[in-house]
């Protein structure tokens, strides 16, 4: 009875849709996750000391500026890992641009949901395989 009733739903292209939002918008906590761990991760190559003014952060798209032009490398280009706070004393001016944020998040949550949704697809055949 229920496989019947999946196959009807699933060739519903309308229900297909609203299933297909449904797991985007329950995955958006995680794909913002997932946005913070990128920008945790990232790195920022300046070529000169006046990049250092404007090290961007995040990824696909910058979401994160800070200004480290106080710091002075031996060479250039040097390449500096993202960190909130190097010292609590004499805290980084950092800006952050939320639209950005949300942005990638987004993009993120897209990325997300299809990886989710093919597994999802995989183990469904799976299931149906198995049973047949």
């Amino acid at each position: 009875m229920n496989e019947v009733v999946d196959e009807r739903r699933a060739s519903q292209p309308a229900s297909r849709i609203r299933d297909a939002l449904f797991l985007y918008v329950v995955l958006l906590p995680v794909a913002a996750v997932v946005t913070f761990y990128l920008l945790v991760t990232d790195r920022f190559t300046a070529s000169n000391a006046s990049d250092l003014a404007r090290a961007s952060y995040g990824w696909p798209f910058d979401w994160v500026q800070q200004d480290l032009s106080r710091y002075e490398p031996i060479g250039f280009p040097t390449t500096i890992d993202f960190s909130w706070q190097r010292a609590w004393h004499d805290p980084i001016v950092t800006r952050y641009d939320w639209f950005a944020f949300t942005a990638n998040t987004l993009i993120v949550g897209v990325v997300v949901a299809g990886i989710v949704g093919i597994v999802i697809a995989a183990v469904r055949r799976s299931r149906k395989a198995r049973q047949q």
